[in-house]
């Protein structure tokens, strides 16, 4: 009798030894996406030159999040918590001077038991120009 219960017992001891409640899954897990844009007009970023700020930039879609960020450079960020699977298409305009547009396709990576499938970037066009994927660095170049 023992010998059976010890049977009985040993796959769920086994099973719980797997479960890890202690991993914390906001830390395992990858944000939201984003779209950087280094903005270049005669090889020469026109944020960091001064000839644009943040407030020049429009963006034809209204659920649109996009900041200016600094890193060696400033790069303009798109983010979108309305990405899912498919073609997003963007019309982005600097003041009235200049503007480009983007077409991005995003797949939904594979879950995960801590972690939903988020959108991943897998081709993007600027301009109908094909960019290869993964971009470098994660930053797309944008000639005006």
């Amino acid at each position: 009798m023992t010998l059976k219960r010890l049977f009985l017992f040993l796959p769920i001891l086994f099973f719980l030894s797997c479960i890890n409640s202690s991993d914390d899954c906001s830390v395992l897990c990858p944000g939201l996406g984003v779209l950087a844009f280094d903005i270049l007009l005669d090889g020469s970023n026109v944020f960091d030159n001064g000839t644009y700020t943040i407030n020049d930039v429009t963006i034809d879609d209204t659920n649109t999040q996009f900041s200016l960020e600094s890193l060696s450079s400033p790069l303009l960020l798109i983010q979108d918590r309305d990405w899912r699977e498919g073609d997003y298409n963007y019309f982005i305009r600097l003041s009235n001077d200049y503007s480009f547009t983007v077409n991005a396709t995003f797949e939904l990576s594979d879950g995960s038991e801590c972690c939903s499938p988020i959108p991943v970037l897998t081709a993007i066009r600027i301009n109908d120009i094909s960019q290869e994927v993964p971009l470098t660095d994660g930053v797309a170049t944008v000639n005006l």
